[in-house]
């Protein structure tokens, strides 16, 4: 009779049972890990690219001499060379004859105008000009009385500026050269022969005061001639001159001046003038009356003679 066999019992296994939790938190782990590398993939590939485009074009530079300064320079900074032209030309002046040069050429501009005006008075407006403008005179001199010549520099610009008188003429001649790396010829904007804007000249009665306050009323809007001062004191002379300068409030290091103007209810203090504030008008009248005042061997140019002196 054959035996049945009785199983042995075994151990029942149970089917792995996976926790929801746990593989939800290594799912969030896993998509926070990816976000962490893509965010540094892009930083350093953003970062990468300025980085590149700062340090490659160093090297670059360096390797190739050029700097970035250079580069500006070359792209910018670019001044016109007609606002050069229209700060040298004289007031009243005619203009004869004017062109403006290409890139091979040694100047950007040349100028030539002619004036009435004498040697020494067209001589002192460009000194003061240079001397307001804070431009450097780099050479100057006279080959004769009747001849002058200057050269001012500036960062931006040359002039060569030549002013002579020939026998046999009665007007003056004004040659100015101007060049400069950064000057862009833009073409001529001033017709040749055109006169140099200036104000009306009609005015005072020659010799005679326009006015109880002032010398000369009107030389601030017009441009006086040499005639109109043959009637004038050496005293009236100077204060003529320096009341361009005091209507706009300039304070004199001269006592007999700084006294005669301070009697002056239109006269006041102004603690941020400057000489630019002149326009061409104003300068180009100081520079006639200085050069008469020179002329007659004026003894107040320069000296003074303290707060006593009388007009």
């Amino acid at each position: 009779m054959n035996e049945q066999k009785t199983p042995v019992d075994q151990p029942v296994i149970s089917k792995p049972t996976i926790s929801t939790s746990s593989n939800s938190g290594r799912g969030s782990s896993a998509g926070i890990i990816i976000l962490i590398v893509v965010l540094a993939i892009v930083v350093l590939g953003v970062g990468g690219y300025f980085g590149w485009k700062y340090l490659g074009k160093k090297i670059l530079n360096k390797i190739t001499g050029i700097t970035a300064t250079s580069t500006a320079t070359s792209n910018s900074g670019k001044i016109s060379v007609q606002t050069i032209e229209d700060a040298l030309m004289y007031p009243g002046a005619r203009i004869t004859d004017q062109k403006q040069g290409g890139k091979e050429s040694v100047y950007k501009a040349e100028l030539t105008l002619s004036s009435s005006d004498s040697v020494d008075t067209i001589k002192a407006y460009y000194q003061n000009l240079a001397n307001q403008k804070k431009w450097t005179i780099a050479r100057q001199g006279s080959d004769s009385d009747n001849n002058y010549y200057m050269t001012v520099e500036t960062k931006d610009f040359t002039a060569e500026i030549n002013i002579t008188k020939y026998e046999g003429y009665d007007t003056t001649d004004i040659d100015i050269k101007i060049s400069g790396d950064n000057l862009v010829v833009g073409g001529i904007a001033v017709t040749p022969t055109a006169t140099v804007s200036a104000k009306s000249t009609s005015g005072s009665t020659s010799g005679q005061a326009s006015s109880d306050s002032y010398v000369i009323s009107d030389s601030s809007t017009r441009i006086i001639s040499k005639s109109e001062l043959t009637g004038f004191t050496p005293w009236q002379l100077k204060v003529a001159r320096n009341e361009i300068y005091a209507r706009h409030g300039r304070e004199f290091v001269h006592k007999d001046l700084q006294c005669y103007f301070q009697s002056k209810d239109w006269y006041k203090i102004n603690p941020d003038f400057s000489e630019s504030q002149l326009d061409s008008v104003e300068n180009k009248n100081v520079a006639i009356i200085l050069a008469y005042e020179n002329e007659i061997g004026s003894t107040y140019v320069g000296n003074d003679t303290g707060c006593n002196t009388n007009p």
